[in-house]
């Protein structure tokens, strides 16, 4: 198609797409409501599902220097410190992890034409008809656009127009991120994603960078079943003495980790978790979703990220494909919402492994140090669904 694209939200998802669409030469607008870009330093993790997009993109190197290579995990009791399970991953392509910021950063300066970037533009409304949409803007004048890709993230206002009835149900979990700088004590913690699990209670721990090429980072996410939370939002400042408070537990190493954030001069944020129903399409006319915008999920997958950056690669795929905006959209929809339900799904299941407690978790340790020590393989298998998905095999 050669219609112009208007994309919402410059977060990873948006800018994705973006550096398909002008790799393709298609015309299009990225829109983005903050005055800049956020550059949050907390860590993502990049499956090799992820990683094949990336390098479809051309960036192979750039994602190389700005990553820690992961190897495997480690998943471990948060009341003992035992290894409940450990095991390498198998897959020939790499599992990264790297900070946000980083990607972020790598993924706009991978845009050639910046001018094609619009910040502090909220998007108050838009109307479709006879084949364009108008856009409204807060303090910016109307424009219209012959295509409209939500990317605007779990509070997309494009989703809240096409389902104003579907609501967010608080999971029963808050979150808490720090990052540290990393020091030769968590060298132990190199090259693999280390998790502790307890009863209401879950720590990921990972390296973020790469030692060659940029400054290391100790990335932490916290996890704490917590009834009371009321707040969706990511950037609420965390009391980190309480925190390490409200995980205590008997590992030296985790200990020590928590103790250094404390005394650490980085914030660390909470967030609580929520929980939404996969939506029955995501495409209406000349209007799509992508990413959190269609499919906002719980991290316990570390997937979504990785669905946005799968949407919008396959998205861009349809437009080039397509000359009708409305059937490129219906294709990407029939491809893509079966899979990404999936994941929501699996993702919202892992939370019920993670804290386990009584017998439960009993059940659970017993069935992972089984597998970890005699067949560890069956650990990879779980996830190559995911992890062996190939965008570079979708044909439009």
């Amino acid at each position: 198609m050669q219609e112009e694209i208007t994309i919402i939200g410059a977060g990873i998802g948006g800018l994705t797409l973006a550096v398909a669409l002008e790799k393709k030469g298609l015309n299009f607008q990225l829109y983005e409501q903050a005055d800049s870009f956020e550059a949050l330093g907390y860590g993502i993790q990049i499956s090799p599902n992820v990683v094949r997009v990336l390098w479809e993109l051309g960036l192979e190197k750039q994602l190389e220097n700005i990553s820690h290579l992961c190897s495997g995990f480690e998943l471990r009791s948060f009341n003992s410190d035992k290894t409940l399970a450990k095991w390498q991953l198998n897959n020939p392509i790499p599992y990264y992890q790297c900070r946000r910021a980083d990607l972020h950063q790598l993924l706009f300066d991978s845009i050639q034409d910046k001018s094609r970037i619009h910040f502090s533009h909220r998007l108050e409304s838009y109307q479709q008809k006879d084949n364009k949409i108008s856009l409204e803007w807060q303090n910016f004048a109307s424009t219209t656009t012959s295509a409209l890709i939500a990317a605007d993230g779990v509070r997309s206002q494009v989703r809240r127009s096409l389902f104003p009835q579907n609501q967010a149900q608080y999971a029963g979990y808050a979150a808490y991120r720090a990052i540290l700088p990393f020091q030769d004590k968590y060298r132990s913690l190199w090259g693999k994603a280390t998790v502790w699990m307890g009863e209401n209670h879950h720590v990921v721990v990972y390296p973020n960078g790469s030692q060659n090429n940029s400054t290391p980072w100790l990335n932490l996410v916290l996890v704490v079943k917590d009834a009371n939370w009321n707040e969706q939002g990511w950037s609420i400042p965390g009391d980190k003495q309480t925190i390490a408070q409200e995980f205590t537990n008997q590992s030296q190493e985790l200990i020590s980790i928590l103790e250094d954030m404390v005394k650490s001069p980085e914030p660390c944020y909470k967030w609580g978790l929520f929980i939404h129903q996969p939506l029955p399409y995501w495409s209406q006319g000349q209007v799509t979703l992508l990413g959190d915008a269609a499919h906002p999920m719980l991290p316990f997958q570390a997937q979504g990220a990785a669905m946005a950056i799968e949407d919008a690669y396959i998205l861009a795929q349809y437009l080039i494909s397509e000359k009708q905006v409305e059937k490129a959209f219906i294709k990407y929809q029939e491809n893509r919402i079966k899979r990404t339900t999936k994941v929501q799904q699996v993702s919202k299941n892992n939370a019920n492994i993670f804290h386990a407690s009584g017998v439960k978790a009993v059940i659970r340790n017993f069935a992972l140090g089984l597998v970890s020590a005699t067949v560890p393989s069956l650990l990879n298998q779980k996830t190559a669904w995911i992890y062996n998905y190939d965008v570079g095999s979708i044909n439009g």
